[in-house]
């Protein structure tokens, strides 16, 4: 590409050349997609209003339904298992849908030398080079213009923000990107489609304190962004990639945006982590509780950069040394919460640990079914374990707690960290900031073996 940064044809409308008064060059920054967010909403009505440029879309025709002017509120609500819209423009529908609030936003292709499209892209992720050499966003520049032989024709940039906020009951709340309605079980469905790195802008501030050290933020941003990459590739074909809690990483919208966050995810842009080639899954977690873990140990899937090791960087006094007490009673309730045949326990044991001998891998419990016939029951691995106790952390020591008569009354927990315990710490990457490394530093202590690219991780790829 360096051979065309100089000066570019881009090919826009009927294949204007885009040249920027203010600009001595122009190429293409752009990210690898958009992610869906399945957002954590279900009603019988909701209602959207859109700051900036957008359009009404039903999503099984792909027609355009109705331009939405600036400020524009509508209801949406399901009707006979369809779409109905209601707004200044009044009732419009039923939809069998799903139907889009999109972005209206300027498209165009970059051309090569040769002509060979390059890259397409929408304004918000293309980048100019200012008059001062300087790289900013195409919709930043001032009164943009493309010409060809014949004319010159202003392009509407705008300020590049398109926002929508998704209103339900009360409540309410902005999003970049689109807003997609579906009916699911009757009900309600809402995704939000937008740019991976518009997306990260929502995430990075949700899982880690905006107020950190720089190079944690950093840190996290790039995790953040293998973790989407890694989605969006398994799920394609799917209603969305991921959800917007912890179930995928915590995902806020526009709302919970911060200077620090957002500044953490444009330094890092495209820079994945990488190994024998190929993108990593980025597991990470709160507090490893002084122990990371071998995948294999807390899940199933043995994985070469997720190993275990000491962790002595994230020792803090939030997630150390919590303490938990059950009754029997209490631990039946857990239990058969979590989908065990347990009516009466009778014992529970500690059958293994992990690699780390931090973390319990197995239990076992004893006791009558529902029926009340006995029953033992095994529960693997560390993570199941911490599910199935309702613990933060599968790190901990388990007292049990008799009568005179020896009869089971009890257990007592203690134990330290946050968490699954695979893959970076985010405490711990805090405590490494502070102590004066770089976000590479920690990403490499805590994925092993890997390697940090830029470009999405393409070249690794190819």
């Amino acid at each position: 590409m360096s051979t065309y940064f100089s000066r570019m044809i881009l090919c826009f409308a009927s294949l204007f050349m885009l040249w920027l008064t203010a600009a001595g060059a122009a190429y293409a920054a752009v990210g690898p997609g958009n992610v869906k967010v399945g957002l954590d909403v279900q009603s019988d009505t909701l209602g959207f209003k859109t700051s900036g440029a957008y359009r009404l879309v039903e999503q099984s025709t792909g027609e355009e339904i109705t331009r939405l002017e600036q400020g524009e509120q509508w209801q949406v609500r399901v009707e006979n298992g369809r779409i109905m819209l209601e707004g200044r423009k009044g009732r419009l529908g039923p939809y069998a849908g799903p139907v889009t609030v999109s972005e209206l936003d300027l498209s165009f292709n970059v051309l090569s030398g040769s002509g060979q499209a390059v890259e397409s892209s929408s304004s918000g992720q293309f980048f100019v080079l200012n008059g001062e050499g300087e790289l900013t966003p195409f919709n930043s520049v001032e009164n943009p213009h493309a010409v060809s032989p014949q004319k010159k024709t202003a392009l509407a940039a705008g300020d590049g923000l398109n926002l929508v906020s998704l209103i339900n009951g009360a409540a309410s709340a902005k999003y970049r990107g689109s807003l997609e309605f579906r009916v699911e079980n009757g009900k309600l469905a809402v995704v939000n489609e937008l740019n991976i790195e518009d997306y990260l802008r929502g995430v990075v501030p949700a899982e880690i304190p905006p107020a950190w050290p720089k190079e944690a933020l950093k840190a996290q941003a790039v995790a953040a962004r293998n973790y989407a990459l890694q989605r969006v590739e398994v799920t394609r074909g799917s209603n969305y990639n991921v959800v917007n809690d912890q179930l995928s990483q915590v995902y806020r919208g526009y709302d919970a945006e911060t200077q620090a966050t957002n500044e953490a995810v444009e330094v890092t842009r495209g820079m994945v982590m990488t190994s024998r080639g190929s993108l990593i899954t980025a597991f990470f977690h709160a507090c490893s509780g002084g122990y990371t873990e071998n995948s294999e140990d807390v899940w199933l899937e043995q994985l070469p950069y997720i190993k275990g090791k000491a962790d002595p960087y994230d020792k803090n006094d939030k997630h150390y040394n919590w303490q938990v007490d059950y009754t029997v009673e209490q631990l039946v309730a857990k239990l058969r919460g979590s989908g065990y045949n347990l009516a009466a326990l009778e014992d529970i044991e500690e059958l293994a640990r992990t690699s780390s001998g931090a973390r319990i891998k197995s239990i076992a419990v004893s006791g009558q079914g529902s029926l009340g016939e006995p029953v033992r029951i095994v529960i693997s691995n560390a993570d199941k374990v911490r599910h199935a106790l309702g613990l933060k952390s599968s790190l901990f020591n388990l007292e049990k707690v008799y009568d005179q008569e020896g009869i089971l009354q009890g257990i007592k927990i203690r134990g330290s960290g946050n968490g699954h315990g695979l893959g970076m710490s985010q405490w711990g990457a805090r405590g490494m900031a502070a102590q004066g490394y770089n976000f590479q530093d920690i990403l490499k202590y805590y994925y092993t073996g890997v390697d940090i690219t830029g470009d999405y991780g393409r070249s690794a790829i190819r």
